[in-house]
């Protein structure tokens, strides 16, 4: 998820200069958090199943966890996924 994250991010966020990734890890769950400073008035596309946005946010479903994305107020975009350490029962 971070690699298509920051794949999404160096594609679709025109006029980014930075690209930040975090991850956090407790005892029942890891979080991710991308964000860029691209524009992102200019909206980024949902591909097909598999692929992007929508291919992440099934994989985390399929581990019991979630992933969201959308812009930022102002400018950027950002993508968070909470997945738990467990996997989806």
């Amino acid at each position: 998820m971070a690699q298509e994250s920051v794949t999404n991010a160096r594609r679709h966020a025109r006029h980014a200069t930075r690209i930040e990734v975090r991850v956090a890890a407790d005892d029942t769950s890891v979080r991710l958090r991308v964000t860029d400073d691209g524009d992102s008035t200019a909206g980024r596309p949902m591909t097909s199943a598999g692929y992007g946005l929508v291919g992440m946010i099934e994989r985390a479903g399929l581990l019991g966890g979630t992933c969201e994305a959308g812009p930022n107020p102002g400018r950027g975009w950002t993508v968070t996924a909470v997945l738990p350490r467990t996997g989806a029962s």
